[in-house]
């Protein structure tokens, strides 16, 4: 039995929370600044290193808060650091690729078991609002000027860059706005639900203008269904399972079809280096199973990546890693909504993140520890309930409760909602 007392506990809860919030910040800060200074390329180039160091010290901070599903992912991602670790040689990578996937696992726990209160929910959201509203000012006033007589918001105008490359600025656009929109609509008040629509105003007109597809594409499945009452949104849970469990199993085969597809082009081209990675892929057979060395797409002067998250995980991890990732996130989707009392504000954060694996198809923003934070994230915040009434929580618990029904259950002092 680990115990700790209430006091401790809640000071351990705002310190993690702080350290999370920060390290979202700081993703969002290399997008919104950008990369162009020697200092915040450094920033950026070392990013696989803070990321996964601020991940652990919170999972240190809320040890005593871990349940027996959180130990078993936890050594889950250990042993996939020493499985990976084994073939090295092979995949071109060294230690700070092979924690990927348990630095996902790790940032998805953090943001499941520190206390997100209503205070600190709305401190985030108004962080989101101001990093999204920084994006769309410089969007419109840096934008370069289009051909004369072309307004910036025709579709045929080519952009070139602004301060960085339009799609990590229409995924800039789109991760902090499902931000903001999800936790302004968690607060449960009428103003706050109001605010959100002015959210989804700017992210559509900022992933418009930059001309970044995939974004406003996320943007807009994710408004369609997020402004839903809240009774529909609980109504259909289910089905937000399964259209996780159909996407997430389709997705690679698909990718697989359409890549080698001469008459279909739905992706803007990217289907051509979709080809190329996987006739590099295939080329040895263990590289399928357990990933290759890192992979480049030449067209003309430019040196492209995957343009695709899942192809990235394929070309990292190979399958044994795609089908790991995938198990995690349909394991906390699907306990997530299995709840009888499944509120409207956590399928919120569930049809945001949906969208994000949509735009992931086309970027590469689930695999990159400077992504990771600030999509999976939505996915750990999930997990978080308003509870009936504003009291404080008694957080001493067994870490080795014998049910998952258990392990997410806190113990309040009075009557609450918190799973």
């Amino acid at each position: 039995m680990i115990q700790i007392k209430r006091s401790t506990s809640n000071l351990l809860n705002l310190i993690s929370a702080c350290i999370l919030i920060g390290m979202t910040l700081l993703c969002f800060f290399l997008w919104t600044k950008g990369i162009g200074t020697q200092g915040m390329f450094n920033i950026y180039a070392n990013m696989n290193r803070y990321m996964p160091i601020g991940a652990t010290i919170v999972l240190l901070l809320n040890v005593y808060r871990l349940k027996l599903g959180d130990l078993i992912w936890i050594g889950v991602g250990i042993l996939s650091i020493i499985f990976f670790h084994q073939f090295d040689e092979l995949r071109q990578a060294g230690f700070l690729q092979d924690i990927t996937i348990a630095l996902i696992i790790l940032i998805v726990l953090d943001f499941k078991l520190v206390e997100f209160t209503k205070e600190l929910r709305l401190i985030f959201a108004g962080l989101m609002g101001m990093v999204l509203l920084i994006t769309a000012y410089r969007i419109f006033t840096e934008i370069p000027d289009p051909v004369a007589g072309m307004s910036i918001w025709d579709k045929s105008n080519k952009l070139q860059e602004i301060w960085i490359n339009t799609n990590t600025i229409g995924s800039s656009v789109m991760c902090s706005s499902f931000l903001a929109a999800t936790l302004l609509q968690s607060l449960e008040r009428s103003w706050a639900r109001i605010l959100k629509y002015p959210v989804y105003l700017v992210a559509l007109a900022c992933t418009w203008v930059v001309q970044s597809q995939a974004a406003f594409i996320a943007v807009v499945v994710f408004v369609l269904f997020d402004v839903w009452p809240n009774f529909l949104k609980e109504k259909v849970k289910w089905g937000y399972g399964i259209g996780y469990s159909v996407f997430l199993i389709g997705i690679f085969p698909l990718s697989l079809f359409l890549a080698n597809s001469s008459s279909i082009d739905l992706f803007t081209g990217r289907e051509d280096i979709w080809k190329h990675f996987y006739d590099t892929l295939f080329e040895v057979k263990e590289q399928f199973l357990v990933g290759m060395p890192p992979f480049t797409f030449q067209r003309g002067q430019q040196i492209l990546g995957n343009h695709n998250s899942y192809n990235a995980t394929l070309g990292q991890f190979g399958l044994v890693g795609l089908v790991l990732m995938s198990m995690f996130i349909l394991y906390n989707v699907w306990l997530i909504i299995v709840k009888e009392d499944t509120q409207a504000t956590q399928l919120s954060f569930i049809i945001a993140f949906f969208a994000v694996l949509m735009q992931s198809t086309m970027e590469d923003t689930l695999m990159a520890p400077y992504w990771i934070p600030i999509t999976f994230c939505l996915l750990g915040l999930a997990w978080q309930k308003n509870p009936i009434d504003e009291d404080f929580y008694d957080y001493s618990v067994n870490v080795f409760d014998p049910t998952e029904e258990e392990a997410f259950e806190v113990r309040p002092t009075r009557k609450s909602r918190r799973g």
